[in-house]
């Protein structure tokens, strides 16, 4: 089992802490497996912001989920090298948040 920390947008954050989102489409280039926790940490903006010249912040809020089923490409429409992965909570209440000083 490992533990990958992802930068995650706020609107995806909060769909996955509200149990609304309950997978992750991420290019493979990490070894994911079945077992693995996710580590996911909010973004104060989106990767498209961040990529056009935004900073990297985050807003301190956590989850951590556990990858239960995965899917890898190429199958369905995947692309080779992509993953679908299916994650739950691994804790109730896992949500953490640190107050900025």
């Amino acid at each position: 089992m490992k533990r990958h920390e992802l930068k995650t947008d706020p609107d995806v954050f909060r769909a996955v802490l509200e149990g609304r989102k309950t997978y992750e489409i991420r290019k493979n280039d990490r070894g994911f497996a079945v077992g693995d926790e996710l580590l996911l940490r909010e973004t104060r903006c989106t990767g498209a912001e961040i990529a056009a010249g935004r900073p990297l912040e985050y807003t301190g809020r956590e989850l951590t989920v556990g990858v239960s089923h995965m899917l890898t490409g190429p199958v369905y429409g995947l692309s080779a090298g992509w993953s679908i992965l299916s994650i739950q909570p691994t804790r109730v209440g896992d949500c953490t948040e640190v107050t900025p000083s």
